[in-house]
């Protein structure tokens, strides 16, 4: 059986006003593409398969697309096997599962039919058989809400929900072993939303703490599974260097956090007597996010255009260094031009009110003219530039009447 890994697709997702609908249904498209050159079997996404804030017009559209380019995948058997992260909300999630019918609830042990797509809200677990004789089981873990547990209600701190949760987590999957349904001679998968502990987040910069997060003991992974399909972390990795304990990062770069990150997914085959080989990357071309500095904006600006070929598609921060004879206004609506996909544009800094005078109090412009140029700059490439401008002059106005009363 051939199992391809992807997690935190994040669909439907912005950066700022940023629309990042075509950038993920692209990557979607490729993933489908790859689980039919592969010839996979089974497909699990392991969490955050929308952004959080998604309604569910933009929901529905998100899977109406991946039902179109997933539709070759589906007629040859194929199955999607996804779990909820802790971005998707449930109550969304309970539409798409009851009114679109792509999932149903699932009695934990039971079989997942071919062909379709499971979205599991709730912890389960079952078997799929991709043909005769070729049989494996798949555990699924969304992300630990407090709902989904018998909790003591007197605990007072984020700090103790989560180690509570992550008891009770480590407590199902144990039960779950031996659970009379569940088969201990199959191969089975654990496709789970968590923190492990000691994994690398953001690079190893700092660490998560209990109060940040449930974490879940890095034994629990090794333990009865063939394999641990996990999603929650951004960082594509193999938790403690065991293989078979997987991150495989988003579907695409979804900040500048990540603008160096690469991106792609995990394919590997499971046998009767657990994974075959070693697990295999299959890179995923991300979405290019560019820092771009422009020292003199007079010389640079004419000269971004040739520079950047791909500037209609990447997202960018701009970063101008010292100002030129251009205003700023003219200057922000350049780059806006040039880079219809701007994230931020950023100005040498206006020094503040209380810094040493380089000249006379008398060549100071008046109060007024020092604030609208201070907004002039600061809004340069904001669309709602001019009604601000427009409401900061008739209050400026307004003042300096009632002032000479």
């Amino acid at each position: 059986m051939r199992i391809v890994h992807t997690a935190d697709w994040h669909l439907c997702d912005r950066l700022g006003r940023i629309d990042r609908t075509a950038d993920l249904n692209e990557r979607v498209s490729r993933v489908a593409a790859l689980c039919e050159h592969e010839a996979a079997d089974v497909l699990v996404i392991a969490g955050d398969l929308f952004y959080e804030r998604a309604d569910a017009n933009e929901i529905a559209s998100a899977l109406a697309h991946v039902h179109k380019v997933f539709t070759p995948f589906f007629e040859r058997g194929g199955t999607i096997l996804a779990v909820t992260g802790n971005h998707d909300d449930d109550g969304k999630i309970d539409l798409v599962r009851r009114g679109l019918f792509l999932a149903s609830p699932m009695p934990s042990g039971g079989t997942f039919a071919r062909g379709r797509m499971y979205l599991q809200n709730g912890l389960a677990f079952g078997r799929f058989e991709a043909r005769p004789g070729d049989t494996a089981q798949f555990v699924l873990v969304p992300y630990p809400r407090a709902v989904r547990y018998e909790l003591p209600d007197d605990y007072r701190t984020r700090e103790a929900e989560h180690r509570l949760l992550q008891s009770a987590l480590t407590e199902w999957m144990a039960r779950t072993l031996e659970d009379p349904k569940f088969d201990a001679k199959l191969p089975t998968v654990l496709v789970a939303h968590l923190h492990v502990r000691g994994a690398n987040v953001n690079r190893g910069l700092f660490r998560i703490s209990d109060a940040d997060d449930v974490q879940i003991d890095a034994a629990v992974m090794r333990t009865g599974w063939s394999y641990a399909a996990l999603g929650h972390i951004h960082q594509p990795q193999a938790v403690g260097d065991v293989p078979t304990v997987r991150y495989p990062g988003p579907l695409d770069r979804l900040d500048f956090g990540e603008k160096d990150d690469e991106r792609g997914v995990i394919v590997f085959d499971l046998g009767p007597k657990g994974v075959i080989g070693a697990p295999r990357w299959l890179p995923l071309e991300p979405t290019p996010f560019l820092d771009v500095r422009v020292a003199d904006p007079d010389a640079e600006l004419p000269a971004l255009a040739e520079k950047y070929p791909q500037r209609e598609k990447v997202i960018v921060r701009v970063f101008i260094e010292k100002d030129g004879t251009t205003s700023r206004d003219e200057v922000g609506r350049k780059v806006k031009t040039l880079f219809p996909r701007l994230h931020q544009l950023h100005f040498p800094e206006v020094a503040p009110r209380n810094e040493t005078r380089t000249s006379a109090p008398s060549d100071e412009k008046p109060f007024a003219d020092r604030v609208c140029a201070y907004l002039e700059a600061e809004l340069a490439a904001d669309p709602d530039r001019a009604l601000v401008l427009s409401l900061a002059n008739k209050i400026l106005n307004d003042e300096a009447k009632e002032a000479a009363k």
